[in-house]
């Protein structure tokens, strides 16, 4: 009798998860491409979800994960994946072959490091890692070729790649509340960023004079201590908004 009411809860458990997410039958279809389990809950990711080859967003928020499975690389169709407020520590390796991936938000955990493995995701356009315990990136982050944003507010940064000067396609970086000593030099050939945020960065005194280059630049949000070179205030005449906090 024990066994009969395990496998029934089992199967109850199921249909609760995936009926409500109007799955046909109740069931997971391997043509599905978005799937929603937000706030269900949940302590892993399903391990019927792997079985989905055509799914393209995935939205995990608001559960108790604290660990992706290495089963999330047969996802090779996935392009979006929203595991916000959970409990991770960190990615598996494997989240490296998701190659079509464009969007990861990971944002509210408890990330304390990133694999190189990020690295790899080649087609990569959103990052989005706020309020985690941060307190590096992986020098890999430099191969984010079609990186757009780059969110790493509220963590626990002391210093900056400087290989992430070579994410060419950057718009907008954002890095409130650290503790970031400098930004590297290599910072300067970001010529497509357009919104820096550096409120509250760090010990983050002086911005340097290679960030004159930074042509497309409209929004920069410094501390009042914050030195500027003086050729910023050339380009705030003609589009920059310089925000001090």
């Amino acid at each position: 009798m024990k066994i009969k009411v395990t496998i029934l809860t089992k199967y109850l458990c199921i249909w609760l998860l995936f009926g409500a997410c109007g799955l046909i039958n109740n069931s997971i279809s391997p043509e599905t491409e978005v799937l929603n389990l937000s706030k269900h809950g949940l302590t892993e990711i399903p391990e019927e979800v792997f079985s989905m080859t055509n799914l393209k967003v995935l939205k995990l928020y608001g559960n108790k994960i604290d660990s992706i499975s290495p089963r999330i690389k047969e996802l090779q169709s996935l392009e979006k994946l929203y595991i916000g407020k959970n409990k991770l520590t960190h990615f598996p390796v494997e989240i490296g072959e998701l190659k079509n991936l464009k969007l990861l938000s990971a944002q509210y955990n408890d990330i304390k490091f990133l694999t190189g493995a990020i690295g790899k995701l080649e087609n990569l356009e959103d990052l989005i890692l706020n309020q985690n315990q941060l307190k590096a990136l992986p020098v890999e982050i430099g191969n984010l070729k079609k990186l757009k944003n780059l969110q790493l507010n509220f963590n626990f940064l002391t210093f900056l790649p400087s290989e992430l000067g070579n994410c060419a396609s950057l718009e907008i970086l954002m890095l409130r509340r650290n503790m970031i000593e400098e930004l590297p030099l290599s910072y300067g050939n970001l010529t497509n960023l357009k919104e820096l945020y550096l409120a509250g960065a760090g010990n983050l005194v002086k911005i340097p004079d290679g960030f004159c280059e930074l042509r497309q630049l409209n929004i920069l949000e410094i501390d009042r201590f914050t030195v500027v070179p003086p050729c910023l205030f050339v380009h705030k005449i003609n589009q920059l908004q310089i925000i001090v906090r």
